[in-house]
């Protein structure tokens, strides 16, 4: 199916550019925060079998995960809140212009000794600017370098991954994004004392609590996709959490 943006834009929804990552049980399933696979257990009681390999008339499996864990999600301001709040309350809409950006994060000694590699102002500002986004444009993908499809599978934790400094957030912030993805499992440090500076400076909470705002972590940029504009689809599960599993789609805007 076609659709068309303005007199002069369009996209080809047969044409998706998935950068989700698949939850999947399995040793090379991605991780974070120390966490576990997910786990797909049929349901087993003396009345019911519900594994057809097993004799069952259906397959009737238990889930168990976490989406901050176990692969591509997007959460909202109820991630830090002490207030109870479901993204499935705050995503509203699913379909916004966005922008890709490739990065080089930078290398920085901390106090503890360790070298963080973190995305700055500076950066970000080299990348995008003002001057380069519309009004239209809500959706900011940041892809960092490099990019190898060994991010399908990693296990982030106690890896110190790269993080945003604050300016930077406050820089997207300035840009007008409303939608933040990366692929990493957070833009915060791994370790930062429970700060969590970049997601309340996203959000501005508790002071001015911008409720319409995503993140989306852990997704992955296949190489195929270039830095530029997109049409951009974010699906949720109907799930009253702070966050949900996710899987995000690019379409490529056409003359």
């Amino acid at each position: 199916m076609i659709l068309k943006l303005n007199i002069q834009e369009f996209i080809d929804t047969d044409k998706p550019i998935d950068i989700s990552i698949p939850m999947h049980e399995g040793p090379d399933a991605v991780l974070a925060w120390y966490g576990d696979p997910i786990k797909l257990e049929p349901v087993m009681t003396d009345r019911f079998i519900g594994d057809v390999s097993k004799g069952g008339a259906v397959n009737f499996r238990n889930l168990f995960m976490n989406p901050h864990v176990n692969g591509t999600h997007t959460e909202c301001v109820g991630h830090i809140s002490k207030e109870f709040v479901s993204i499935n309350k705050c995503l509203k809409t699913f379909h916004f212009e966005g922008v890709l950006v490739s990065v080089n994060p930078q290398d920085e000694n901390n106090d503890d000794g360790k070298t963080d590699r973190i995305i700055t102002k500076d950066i970000l500002e080299k990348s995008v600017s003002l001057q380069d986004l519309s009004d239209e444009l809500k959706v900011l993908i940041v892809r960092t370098l490099p990019n190898t499809d060994g991010k399908l599978s990693f296990n982030y934790s106690n890896t110190n991954p790269i993080f945003f400094t604050k300016a930077a957030i406050e820089y997207v912030n300035d840009l007008g994004i409303e939608h933040l993805m990366v692929d990493l499992p957070s833009i915060d440090r791994e370790e930062d004392g429970g700060l969590l500076i970049g997601h309340h400076t996203f959000w501005n909470y508790p002071k001015d609590t911008q409720f319409h705002k995503t993140i989306t972590e852990l997704i992955y940029v296949p190489e195929t996709a270039i830095d530029g504009r997109y049409l951009v689809n974010i699906q949720i599960t109907a799930l009253e959490n702070d966050a949900s599993p996710s899987k995000v789609t690019l379409y490529n805007i056409q003359s």
